[in-house]
């Protein structure tokens, strides 16, 4: 069934004569890509021969990599196809660069980048990653020259959250910067305040995505998570506005233990399906910012095994919301945690983090430019690995972690990470070094340096 609703997919694509100039540039990516040799002097078979197989390889890993590691489902959405909010959308400037970064193996930039805008937020949500720390708004010039950074580097997504980047009038200049550099340009937001016409703004800007916090299909367990009366109501609001508007939707939700053991998640994927969202993701609590004080909330093997399940169950179907379930996108045996590696967060007084959930400063935008920083990063943290960086250091009492807790404050240094376990790469980026006949796990850092 995969095979047939792709299939016609490739049909629209092709009978759209518009579109013709992107497939015909994508295509000659991935054949490039593919049919350059894989053997270098001296390291095995040579000749015509082995050249032809290394060019089978390359083709037979990258139908492997299709197959095995996909996220969500393709779908048509306002003239180009979207995957899932992972994967840019085709055609696109963002969705070139996240190709070519792949397939050349120069996964040596940031591909994921979330923009803490703003501290502001009406809301009190008591699971907010940045409780604790301190408050700080940055000017417009400053947030565009930190996008014109990220631009230069090559990023494929930006999004833009906070706190709650809504309330920052210069919101649509931000989403402009974004997207008139190339990326694709998302915003995390809970609704709160959040017009039609302002969301209408923001289309026109070049917002590709909306993603609205929604934990719970009742109003009056929303209200009191966000400590806002009216909380659920704006969040479905803002949802509605937005698939008015034709823009990409969709809802963020923690899935907690309770949440899970309920099957909250079923029914919030009811309440999307109702309302015409694209997807649903649910996100997996990690042990920082106001989740250090409650560990029940975090999950058990038992209940990441139920969200995966659901995952898959759901993306088999051929209508209805996409669901992507961080526990499985960010499992051993898929693509990890990429903190620091392939992902970078910036916070509101310009602390450059490997994540929202691991605060430790490498850098601060307003003193050093971005690639210096982000270049440190990747020498301390190296690769992609199996566990979640924060939920490893979060659950290791023995590790030399801040003595603050997760989530608290960056301004301790990031401790030593050799003897965590997890240094590993997960399942999609040892099949990338395999098809580079690269080994080790610090490996896929001299990808760079081939072909």
């Amino acid at each position: 069934m995969f095979v047939l609703r792709e299939a016609f997919l490739v049909l629209r694509l092709l009978a759209n004569p518009r579109l013709w100039p992107s497939i015909f540039r994508t295509l000659t990516t991935v054949l490039r890509h593919v049919f350059r040799s894989g053997f270098q002097p001296g390291e095995g078979p040579s000749g015509a021969g082995a050249a032809r197989g290394s060019r089978r390889a390359r083709l037979a890993a990258l139908i492997t990599h299709y197959r095995r590691f996909r996220l969500g489902r393709w779908t048509w959405h306002r003239g180009r196809l979207v995957e899932s909010t992972f994967v840019p959308p085709f055609p696109s400037r963002a969705f070139d660069r996240a190709l070519e970064s792949v397939l050349s193996g120069q996964l040596d930039k940031p591909m994921f980048v979330h923009l803490a805008v703003t501290s502001a937020c009406p809301a009190g949500c008591g699971h907010c990653s940045l409780r604790g720390r301190t408050a700080a708004n940055l000017p417009t010039a400053k947030w565009v020259d930190v996008i014109a950074q990220l631009n230069g580097l090559g990023v494929s997504t930006i999004a833009l959250t906070g706190g709650e980047p809504a309330t920052r009038d210069d919101l649509p200049q931000l989403v402009q910067a974004a997207h008139d550099g190339g990326a694709a340009v998302q915003l995390f937001t809970s609704g709160i305040g959040l017009t039609a016409a302002r969301i209408g703004e923001l289309q026109e800007a070049g917002l590709g995505a909306i993603g609205v916090s929604l934990d719970h299909t009742c109003a009056a367990v929303v209200d009191q998570q966000r400590c806002w009366p009216g909380a659920f109501d704006a969040a479905v609001a803002a949802l509605r506005h937005a698939r008015r508007t034709g823009m990409y939707t969709f809802i963020n939700a923690v899935a907690d233990r309770a949440s899970v053991i309920s099957d909250e998640p079923r029914r919030l994927l009811e309440l999307a399906s109702r309302l015409g969202i694209d997807e649903l993701r649910l996100l997996e609590p990690v042990p920082c910012g106001g989740l250090i004080e409650h560990p029940d909330r975090l999950l058990q093997p038992e209940h990441v095994a139920e969200l995966r399940r659901l995952h898959h169950e759901n993306n088999r179907r051929r209508r209805g919301p996409k669901l992507l379930a961080i526990s499985e996108i960010e499992s051993r045996e898929m693509h990890g945690c990429v903190a620091g590696s392939l992902h970078l967060f910036v916070d509101p007084r310009g602390d450059v983090c490997p994540c929202d959930f691991v605060p430790w400063s490498f850098g601060n935008v307003l003193h050093t430019p971005l690639e210096a920083i982000w270049r440190n990063m990747r020498r301390v943290l190296g690769t992609p690995r199996t566990e979640c960086l924060s939920r490893l250091l979060g659950q290791n009492p023995a590790s030399d972690r801040p003595k603050q807790p997760l989530g608290c404050s960056p301004d301790a240094a990031p401790p030593s990470l050799e003897s965590l376990p997890g240094n590993t790469l997960p399942g999609f980026y040892g099949q990338v070094m395999a098809a580079f006949g690269l080994s080790g796990t610090r490996g896929i850092g001299n990808l760079c340096k081939r072909g």
